[in-house]
């Protein structure tokens, strides 16, 4: 799969031959894709998140681009923040959303055609209370919501996290998320998986599993759920973003792992992204500003 182009090309059909709430569901035959093959070569995949065009320059996320052009990741997935739209839905400006939409799958499609590029939508996509009018602009224009992947045997889940944040919004759109989100963890085909790895844009949590609800993190009752949930199918590690710093947690042996901005940093850590390392019996990443990024990646 590789939005940015085809989703350009299919955008209008799509949307056409779907409702919002089967374009969100059309998350796919991720069954059938599965590889019933153990390859034991390890490769890696490039996290980012938060461009946030316009508060993160263009030209910071082009460089993002080009730097995964250098690497020649197996895929990039971007975890949510793409743009700086209004997080208020009253206060979006539209017409300027637009621009920001077309800079930055302008600037995307300057990745190599060989690397497919997942994207998930931020808390500044949709609004902080998502509605179905922002998430069907998201959809028109990025993608699914939520959906599956899957690369050497390994299962990938994207999880849009407005709607566990805020669901009031959509809160029919948000159930069926989380219906699906169960039903397909819990399946037979991705339990044959070798690892199972999600991605989403708000952290579960900053710093412990059962820390008080806040801006930046889940609210600790779906938080709960669907850490158990998690933690039932087998899940190695979860993705995030939305912090604009580096963060780590732990749930039993599940990573919690919160990765700074490609565009606009607000802690300690410099602009850069994610290598995350996938092998046979492991994962292992590390983050690295655009400064200090390896010529190539080892095993």
């Amino acid at each position: 799969m590789r939005p940015v182009k085809e989703m350009q090309i299919k955008r209008r059909e799509f949307i056409r031959t779907a409702g919002l709430g089967v374009a969100v569901m059309a998350g796919g035959a991720w069954a059938d894709k599965l590889a019933t093959t153990r390859p034991t070569d390890p490769y890696f995949f490039i996290q980012m998140a938060d461009p946030q065009l316009y508060w993160g320059s263009v030209k910071s996320w082009k460089r993002a681009i080009a730097c995964a052009n250098a690497l020649k990741p197996e895929f990039v997935v971007v975890c949510g923040d793409l743009l700086n739209c209004h997080g208020s839905l009253a206060k979006r400006d539209w017409k300027k959303d637009e621009q920001r939409a077309k800079d930055y799958l302008d600037a995307t499609a300057g990745l190599d055609k060989n690397i497919p590029i997942h994207n998930l939508a931020g808390n500044h996509d949709v609004c902080n209370t998502p509605t179905p009018k922002t998430l069907e602009w998201y959809v028109k224009r990025f993608g699914k919501l939520w959906y599956t992947f899957s690369h050497a045997g390994d299962f990938f889940m994207a999880i849009e996290s407005d709607l566990i944040k805020n669901p009031a919004g959509a809160p029919k759109v948000a159930r069926e998320q989380m219906d699906w989100i169960a039903k397909t963890l819990l399946s037979k085909a991705v339990k044959k998986a070798r690892h199972r790895i999600v991605f989403m844009h708000h952290p579960m949590c900053l710093k412990k599993h059962d820390e008080r609800s806040q801006y930046f993190n889940l609210p600790l009752e779906p938080r709960t759920q669907l850490l158990k949930l998690f933690a039932r199918a087998g899940v190695r590690a979860v993705f995030s973003g939305h912090y604009h710093g580096n963060l780590y947690a732990k749930f039993g042996d599940i990573e919690l792992v919160t990765t700074s901005s490609t565009g606009k940093a607000l802690r300690k850590d410099p602009l850069g992204f994610r290598i995350v390392k996938v092998y046979p019996d492991r994962i292992e990443h590390k983050y690295y500003g655009y400064e200090t990024l390896p010529k190539n990646v080892g095993f």
